[in-house]
């Protein structure tokens, strides 16, 4: 059975596949914020899903604020 999701330092994200262009994309999971990340494969989707990941926890830092997932 294929993953819905992956996670990286406590950090869900979607998959999901646009039929148009058979490329992957997904939005972080369970935050205020609406960040979304894409990759023509799933490599590029892990690595697009795991920058998003470290600008928003960079961005929470910068911000003073604790990042939500402090793994």
């Amino acid at each position: 059975m294929a993953q819905k999701t992956i996670v990286h330092k406590g950090y869900h994200g979607s998959i999901e596949i646009d039929i148009r262009d058979y490329s992957l994309y997904g939005k972080l999971l369970f935050i205020d914020e609406e960040i979304t990340y894409r990759g023509n494969g799933f490599a590029e989707l892990e690595a697009s899903f795991r920058q998003a990941v470290e600008s928003h926890r960079q961005r929470c830092i910068d911000n003073g604020q604790a990042p939500p997932f402090n793994i």
